[in-house]
């Protein structure tokens, strides 16, 4: 498989983080940065040339001094994800490692693996993390779930590892879907992937939903609050990320307006997390 790169130019003394947040509203979780020039890449599937042109346009429209597109082949992506993407565990029992690398797996771990250009959604930022973390402190087993915003996959693989009956996930990007059946079949597993948007997107034949994930932007998590308490089951579980601390409040107040209550919050690097359930 190629590779799409994305690179883009700041000005000196810039903030990136917000930058960064643009390159993973478009299906880029990890950058590399390279003093004031932020680098992504996206697999050449359908679609992702079009993906690539939006992100320069949102790019531009950020701020961004200069922004590239380029091909790229394997070895150099992968020879530059080589450098820092390793076995990383996430919680007690989920170990997320690149193809090419091994570890010293426990008795009760759960290994989730990756290629090393499917960079959205390895479970490097804090979002997946803890969205991950809190997927494994609520007992999974048997439970019907979706994934709201699926990126790579990685949250569904997740699921279906911890032990969900059925999993379902959805994202609005094409490519994104693609990458995600990608993954599953490398990890062995099966679940409905599907292009849509939100809650209106997803079959309702599996509804309604023991669990539903949604690791988006805070404003999208805001607007699916009642459409999510709409399709869960009673009792229901909400997992909910990307959210940084500044909107929590905000989020917080839509779920309960909704009819949700706070089970447990956590944050990491400026980012919250929380699962809630519906009362």
């Amino acid at each position: 498989m190629s590779w799409i790169q994305v690179r883009a130019t700041f000005p000196e003394a810039a903030d990136l983080s917000p930058y960064i947040e643009v390159f993973r509203d478009y299906g880029i979780e990890n950058t590399l940065e390279e003093a004031y020039t932020l680098v992504g890449c996206l697999p050449r599937v359908a679609g992702s040339g079009v993906r690539a042109s939006e992100l320069e346009a949102a790019l531009g429209q950020a701020g961004a001094q200069d922004v590239a597109i380029s091909e790229l082949q394997d070895e150099s992506w992968e020879t530059n994800w080589m450098q820092f993407f390793k076995p990383r565990r996430v919680g007690k029992r989920i170990v997320v490692r690149p193809t090419w690398e091994q570890f010293d797996r426990k008795p009760d771990d759960i290994e989730i693996v990756l290629d090393p250009g499917q960079a959205f959604g390895t479970g490097d930022h804090p979002t997946t993390r803890l969205c991950m973390e809190l997927m494994q402190d609520a007992p999974l087993s048997s439970l019907v779930v979706a994934d709201v915003g699926c990126g790579s996959g990685i949250l569904s693989i997740a699921a279906c590892k911890l032990g969900a009956r059925s999993v379902v996930a959805i994202d609005i990007e094409p490519v994104a879907v693609e990458v995600a059946r990608l993954n599953a079949a490398l990890n062995e597993v099966t679940f409905d992937a599907v292009v849509g948007e939100g809650i209106d997107g997803l079959p309702m034949d599996a509804a309604p939903f023991d669990l539903v994930v949604s690791n988006i932007i805070s404003a999208i998590i805001i607007r699916l609050a009642c459409d999510v308490a709409a399709v869960l089951k009673d009792g229901g579980l909400w997992i909910v990320s990307g959210i940084i601390v500044q909107n929590w409040p905000d989020v917080l107040e839509a779920a309960e307006r909704s009819g949700f209550m706070l089970d447990q919050r956590r944050e990491e690097d400026g980012w919250v997390a929380a699962r809630l359930h519906k009362r």
